[in-house]
């Protein structure tokens, strides 16, 4: 059965809000091997592992800078609904750069093995990413209306000074095939490597999304014009016919799923100052997707001859009607406008980026169970960059329990108190941890939430493998008794 495209990304985009930034608790905990997504370099100690499918690491998380209860809605005392504050909402909105971002990373099969001072690893992963960043004016039209005035009584969208309607939603799912190495080069020195190979199933990327709108302070007319482009694709081919595009499911075989090829790569350093102190680097998801395809690929953009539009409201008949009949919609006159005002081109290929992520870090061990971190990590976004500092705290106890307490700082993001757990019960290990535990109490004022859960089979099931000693150190020590023996 053939669905309309239209409808198809219409029901996208509100599914969007359904799953942003990577879950980040796991990085620290020193019992976990999926600590190593964060830095392929980081110390893995077990001679291997095996995750449980669909459910050895499973992370989930959105972020949102504009869109909180708090600021729309007013309330008593116990909480409940009081008043609507348009304004107070509107005026907490930025601009131009509002986010709505989330992500979505499920394990399906994983696994890892030791040869000596050597760790590879394999996994497969199902991977969605989703940006979404909004202007102000989105909302400011569309809540206080098109005869919003000045202070002075002057109307607050003319044809002088329209409302920028500008969206930008672009989103990747996609599968990910990847083998990472993580190595001891010398005694105070690890580096690791991750390539990927990926296989992209959906894509939308906005270059335009956006609208000027108006209105005649004469007839209150409601007019302007878009500049709209995006491309999309997908492994499901789409079909031109008279009403549109559809899609061509009878065309579909499942040799789509591996055809939008793209590589990505992570990289990572940890160097050991000394027994207690360490630092790391690290970059991740470096890479690109080409999606390609005949009938897979297009492109919708503003037909420039017929990109303005007019609303003069309804009339008394057409009210009657809705009254007496409902509304009904006509797919084929809706069709008809939809393609009289976009020009619809497939196209041959296009590439799209991952949203890269590089890392810093420092870790100091008070005592061998007792770790504390500072980091700082920033996620790369096409033109856009969000930054993101990290204090933690990870306890790891008699090889069994792996506690992380941990406090992050994005924008418009403050309230970040993060808790992760993880337990080893012989072979077998159960962790969970979120980077906002105060979202699950609060949940539609949280600009963060997000959540982590996974279940693997590690081993050894007794001692875990330690990291050497410093070496290094023990001369320097060997070195410093000799000098104090020549002066006696």
């Amino acid at each position: 059965m053939k669905k309309y495209i239209y409808s198809f990304l219409i029901s996208l985009f509100f599914s969007l809000h359904t799953f942003s930034q990577s879950v980040e608790v796991t990085n620290f905990m020193r019992l976990n091997p999926y600590s190593n997504l964060n830095n392929p370099a980081y110390f893995i100690p077990y001679n291997g592992y095996v995750g449980i499918p669909g459910v050895s690491n499973i992370n989930f998380s959105f972020y949102n800078t504009g869109l909180l209860y708090k600021n729309l809605i007013a309330t008593d005392k116990n909480g409940y609904p009081k008043t609507v504050t348009l304004n107070k909402f509107i005026n907490s909105l930025h601009p131009k750069s509002n986010w709505f971002n989330t992500e979505l990373d499920l394990e399906l099969l994983g696994f890892g093995f030791r040869i000596q001072d050597y760790f590879f690893s394999f996994g497969y992963r199902l991977k969605m990413d989703q940006c979404f960043k909004y202007s102000q004016d989105l909302f400011k039209f569309l809540l206080q209306g098109n005869l919003a005035q000045n202070e002075d009584g002057s109307y607050l969208y003319t044809e002088a000074t329209p409302a920028k309607l500008e969206v930008n939603p672009n989103i990747n799912i996609y599968q990910e095939m990847s083998i990472g190495f993580q190595g001891r080069i010398f005694d105070w020195l690890y580096v690791g490597a991750r390539p990927k190979i990926l296989y992209g199933l959906v894509n939308i990327k906005t270059n335009k999304l956006g609208a000027s709108v108006y209105t005649n302070p004469e007839d209150y007319t409601i007019s302007g014009n878009h500049d709209i482009n995006i491309n999309v694709a997908s492994i499901v081919p789409f079909y031109t016919g008279a009403n549109g595009i559809a899609f061509d499911t009878e065309s579909f075989y499942f040799g789509n799923i591996f055809k939008n090829v793209g590589f990505a790569i992570d990289l990572g350093a940890v160097y050991r100052i000394n027994q207690q102190i360490r630092v790391s680097a690290s970059v991740t998801d470096l890479g690109f997707i080409k999606w390609k395809g005949k009938g897979s690929v297009l492109n919708i953009a503003s037909n420039p001859l017929a990109n303005s539009f007019e609303f003069s409201g309804f009339t008394t008949d057409q009210i009657l009607n809705f009254i007496q009949n409902g509304i009904n919609f006509n797919l084929d006159t809706i069709f008809k406008v939809v393609n009289n005002s976009f020009v619809l081109n497939e196209l041959k290929a296009y590439t799209t980026m991952l949203t890269s992520k590089i890392m810093l870090d420092g870790y100091f061990d008070l005592t061998p169970s007792n770790r504390f971190i500072l980091q700082f990590k920033g996620y790369i976004m096409g033109k856009n960059f969000l930054p993101q500092f990290t204090v933690a705290y990870n306890g790891s106890f008699f090889n069994v329990i792996d506690v992380v307490v941990s406090y992050s700082m994005m924008r418009k993001n403050f309230a970040n108190l993060g808790l992760g757990l993880g337990f080893r019960m012989g072979s077998v290990h159960l962790y969970t941890g979120t980077d906002n535990i105060l979202a699950a109490v609060n949940i539609f004022n949280a600009t963060r939430t997000n959540a982590t859960f996974g279940l693997l089979v590690n081993f050894p099931t007794r001692p875990k493998v330690k990291e050497a000693e410093l070496r290094s150190l023990f001369r320097q020590k060997e070195e410093m008794l000799e000098v104090e023996g020549v002066k006696e």
